[in-house]
């Protein structure tokens, strides 16, 4: 018995992700492991929603593969996200309500020889203000009577900032900046024992150019005391972040597994996070039910250039009020559901499946407060917290 094979789809997030969600992904696909065959023929379709924070995202996606000669495998995917409201920071700037549309394509091509795995991929992400393009490369090897998978790969991204102004939302001509990203990463899948597997990824990015948001400021205390001032952020023009993350899986006798994570991430902004999940997974129904429970937790602590408020202007060289640079935490719980309506082969479909997600996130913030409450001290006002929720439906078919 094993777990559901979920489509790989982007994670649902808005532009400005919170690390959980993004770091998360790590340990999200900790547990596949590429094996000596092409991945099956399949083709899926999803619907997914984002509400949090002032937020509201969604949107379609589908994934499909197609597999050549027995040694090529074509993977093409393409998704939408719609973007609305305003989060925290356009509130307390005063900021219009946000709507905005992102759109994703992807394609890769796998390669067979023998027990390794060939991989190339590309990407490219438009919105009306950020242009995102990337390129990877990867290999998968088998080894050890296959209880080892050894898979190494690397990456490129070359992304185009530009802001939008007026009614209209039109770019603005004077403004485009550039962000370069390169990624490497190692990851060793092991079968322990006949009921446990153990999977261990590292990862380290390093980026140079434009990391801020243009539209987002921070805040300074006016020489009153009783009010406050903003000013443009100003960000480093490089950072570098490691992650290491491991994760186990045990089969129960009863045709269930239990699974557990942590994933530790550090960076050269002095952001240290920790990571710890837990998830169950259970069939139902001589297994045409499955249903996988999941909790986690995340920890961070803060940039060393943030503050919610600052002393006076131009206080220091650096300066950042984005709340994913504050110290941190949230606790999420997901259900997953998969049934599996069709188990043999019937026409050209093998099978197919119909699944559904939701997942709960508790966001609560250490030094990042609502500055949208008026009436009170700058500095005094409540800590900044919210709730979100993740919805994902979605259909599989193999042929």
């Amino acid at each position: 018995m094993s777990r559901p094979n979920r489509p790989k789809f982007l994670p649902l997030v808005p532009a400005a992700a919170p690390a959980l969600l993004v770091g998360a992904a790590l340990l999200g696909t900790a547990g596949a492991a590429h094996g000596a065959v092409l991945p099956e023929e399949r083709a899926d379709a999803m619907y997914k929603t984002y509400d949090g924070g002032g937020l509201l995202v969604k949107g379609p996606a589908v994934l499909v593969r197609k597999n050549f000669m027995d040694k090529v495998s074509v993977s093409a995917g393409y998704s939408v996200d719609q973007v609305s409201g305003a989060s925290i920071d356009m509130v307390v700037l005063g900021a219009s309500e946000l709507r905005e549309e992102r759109k994703q394509k992807d394609l890769s091509i796998d390669y067979l020889r023998g027990k390794v795995t060939y991989t190339v991929g590309v990407s490219n992400s438009l919105e009306n203000d950020y242009d995102a393009n990337s390129a990877y490369v990867s290999i998968s090897q088998d080894m050890f009577g296959d209880l080892t998978t050894v898979s190494l790969s690397a990456s490129r991204g070359w992304d185009k900032i530009t802001r939008v102004q007026g009614r209209e939302r039109a770019r603005d001509p004077n403004f485009e900046r550039r962000l370069d990203r390169d990624s490497w990463s190692v990851g060793v899948s092991q079968v322990l024992t006949k009921h446990l597997i153990g999977n261990f990824d590292y990862e380290a990015i390093t980026e140079q150019g434009y990391l801020q948001n243009p539209y987002r400021a921070i805040r300074f205390l006016s020489p009153d005391g009783q009010s406050f001032s903003t000013a443009p952020e100003v960000y480093p023009e490089t950072r570098t972040s490691n992650a290491a993350a491991l994760r186990l899986k045990y089969y129960l006798p009863w045709r269930a597994a239990v699974t557990g994570g942590y994933r530790y991430f550090f960076d050269t902004w002095d952001i240290r996070a920790h990571t710890g999940e837990v998830g169950y997974t259970q069939p139902f129904f001589d297994g045409a039910l499955t249903a996988d429970l999941q909790l986690r937790y995340y920890v961070q602590s803060a940039a060393n250039f943030y503050s919610d408020l600052f002393p006076r202007e131009n206080f220091q060289n650096f300066v950042g009020r984005d709340k994913e640079l504050a110290a941190m935490n949230t606790q999420s719980v997901g259900l997953e559901l998969t049934w599996d309506f069709l188990k043999s082969q019937r026409w050209f479909l093998k099978r197919a499946s119909a699944s559904v997600r939701y997942d709960y996130i508790m966001y609560s913030y250490d030094d990042f407060r609502d500055a949208s409450v008026r009436g009170v001290r700058p500095g005094t006002e409540p800590l900044y917290e919210y709730d979100a929720t993740v919805g994902q439906i979605w259909f599989s078919v193999w042929f």
